[in-house]
């Protein structure tokens, strides 16, 4: 059977002051007030303030995040498979 997720993801955060990341892909951004990653299960922002990474091994998909953080957004996917179902519905 085929992964569809790939490695996964997981998301550990500590105090509101660490987060240990897997399943991350990529960094689409970086400054001390957000953080922008691509992970397996898309887009996520991670907002706060004197925040850095600790830790990047984008080879084992892991990052180490500090600093205040004060939210977490998943954005919505918006490559073609979504645009694809929305298309499939108007289309029925």
């Amino acid at each position: 059977m085929v992964d569809k997720i790939g490695k996964g993801h997981r998301l550990v955060m500590e105090n509101r002051e660490t987060i240990a990341l897997t399943g991350v892909k990529k960094v689409q951004s970086f400054d001390p007030k957000e953080i922008i990653l691509e992970t397996e299960l898309g887009i996520l922002s991670i907002k706060g303030d004197q925040l850095g990474i600790k830790q990047l091994n984008l080879e084992e998909s892991m990052v180490d995040l500090q600093g205040h953080v004060s939210a977490l957004i998943y954005h919505r996917n918006t490559g073609g498979s979504s645009r694809q179902g929305l298309m499939q519905r108007i289309f029925r």
